[in-house]
């Protein structure tokens, strides 16, 4: 049996479960709190691998294959910092969040901008500002998809980005955040097996570790060592670490977790699989270029490796693990990109008095215009995947890492400090990149710039009543959700 079919065969029994699991998810389903956080029960597994699922992206198996491939082994100290955002996460935001979450039956992230702050601007403003970073991101995810279902099968590029918008905005409109957290679990899971058992597989066929000890180095001169330099690294340890400590796709897991201890077990869990994944990935771009030192494409590394190294079926399910990791990253961020146009813009500023099924509607209305935009960006192939995921990530880091941080932690924070932080942090970030990135990488300077918008804007505006911060500074008055109702223990 050819590989083509055989990877066809499994990708279409994954995406008929993933099909499944949203029709299943829509019947169960009954409000506004099911759709978009899952009723609060997501237990620490399903919960854990959703985070895992949603953060290691198409970048992740195409495109930091594809960076590892071309500059070798110093791509590594980028994972370094979602590692450590993973473990902060656990214990300086998650608890807080979820508990406000609890108490204020918030929904989006916006609400806790909008709780947090006050006023219907700053919940306008991060709205805007999330959607237009999504839709660069999700776009980085079709490019992905339409370059393997090309290489594989021949489809046009375009077609095959399609097909995939398709599928994941179908189960995401239909089944909302328990359709996501449940097929995310079972694409980790095919993610982490693809990696684990194809790696000493592959290591094989380059001739076992004696082997690629000897030629490994000789490959470039900074191959196995520091390929990039430190202030590059540093911008992938900033990016990549703030985005993942404070992206909204990622913290609206905890909104859908019974209690902190359900909130760190998941952190754990993440970490698990992530780290698990990056060192796989790493040494497998560096062994391919071994083996392919020419390929004109960084980016198909990872398909060639599964069609043409790999037995059949290892290979099909490596492919389908990079299906399902476009699939589990972009239906997260619908489930934030598409709620801030229709919960958050349309229903919270414009129609507060809009009847629920009307807001279920619009939502999914919204959700699928959000899903098909990106293709646009689509067409240009911008650049190495990973690279535009580490864009991305730059912008969001920038826009929103001051407001979740401060917000949660310092009483002084006001309207108009997180108004002038994610604005600036937005704009220096994005003026950053159209200039060349000069000197450091744009993250660096939005970050400072976030962080010091905040704080000015705040000193020099008027403080928030007291009254209004309880729910962040006071004590912990939700009551626990039962263990029984728990899903995923």
């Amino acid at each position: 049996m050819s590989f083509e079919l055989v990877f066809l065969l499994t990708l279409f029994v994954f995406l008929a479960i993933t099909c499944y699991e949203g029709l299943r998810s829509y019947r169960a389903n009954k409000s506004e709190q099911d759709f978009f956080v899952a009723g609060r029960k997501v237990g620490p597994w399903i919960g854990g691998a959703s985070i895992a699922a949603t953060q290691m992206s198409a970048g992740t198996f195409v495109g930091t294959v594809g960076i590892h491939y071309v500059t070798g082994a110093s791509f590594m100290w980028g994972w370094a910092g979602i590692w450590v955002a993973f473990l902060v996460s656990a214990y300086v935001i998650a608890p807080r969040l979820r508990r406000y979450a609890h108490e204020r039956n918030a929904l989006t992230f916006p609400d806790f901008i909008a709780d947090r702050f006050g006023g219907k601007v700053p919940r306008a403003v991060v709205s805007v500002l999330l959607v237009l970073s999504y839709l660069v991101f999700i776009s980085a995810q079709y490019q992905a998809g339409g370059i393997i279902l090309e290489t594989v099968f021949g489809i046009p590029f375009v077609w095959g980005a399609a097909i995939l918008m398709v599928v994941i905005v179908g189960y995401t409109v239909i089944g909302g955040m328990s359709a996501v957290v449940r097929t995310d679990f079972l694409q980790q899971i095919t993610m982490a097996v693809g990696v684990a058992v194809g790696l000493p597989l592959l290591i094989s066929h380059a001739g076992g570790m004696s082997t690629l000890t000897q030629s490994l180095p000789e490959v470039s001169v900074d191959f196995i060592g520091w390929g990039f330099g430190g202030a590059e690294i540093a911008g992938f340890w900033l990016g990549f670490g703030f985005a993942a400590l404070c992206a909204p796709y990622l913290l609206i897991r905890y909104y859908s977790m019974p209690d902190d201890q359900t909130c760190r077990r998941a952190s754990g869990v993440a970490l698990l699989f992530v780290l698990l994944t990056g060192i796989c990935i790493a040494i497998a771009g560096m062994v391919m270029r071994f083996l392919y030192p020419n390929l004109s494409i960084s980016d198909a590394a990872s398909t060639i490796l599964a069609s043409e190294v790999l037995p059949p079926f290892l290979g099909a399910l490596l492919l389908t693990a990079v299906i399902m990791a476009v699939l589990s990253t972009v239906d997260s961020v619908l489930l934030v990109a598409g709620p801030a146009i229709s919960h958050d813009i349309y229903t919270a500023l414009l129609r507060p008095n809009t009847p629920e099924r009307t807001r279920t509607r619009i939502n999914r209305i919204a959700t699928v215009v959000i899903g098909v935009l990106p293709l646009l960006l689509t067409l240009q192939e911008l650049d190495i995947v990973q690279f535009v995921v580490l864009s991305y990530a730059a912008l969001l880091a920038s826009t929103i890492t001051a407001a979740v941080l401060l917000g949660l932690y310092w009483k002084r924070a006001t309207k108009v400090g997180a108004m002038c932080s994610m604005l600036a942090g937005f704009a220096v970030c994005l003026l950053w990149y159209l200039l060349g990135s000069p000197a450091v990488e744009p993250v660096v300077p939005g970050i400072l710039a976030s962080f010091t918008g905040m704080i000015a804007g705040s000193l020099l505006s008027r403080p928030v009543p007291p009254a209004e911060l309880e729910v962040f500074f006071g004590p912990d008055r939700t009551t626990r959700t039962p263990a029984s109702a728990v899903a995923g223990r």
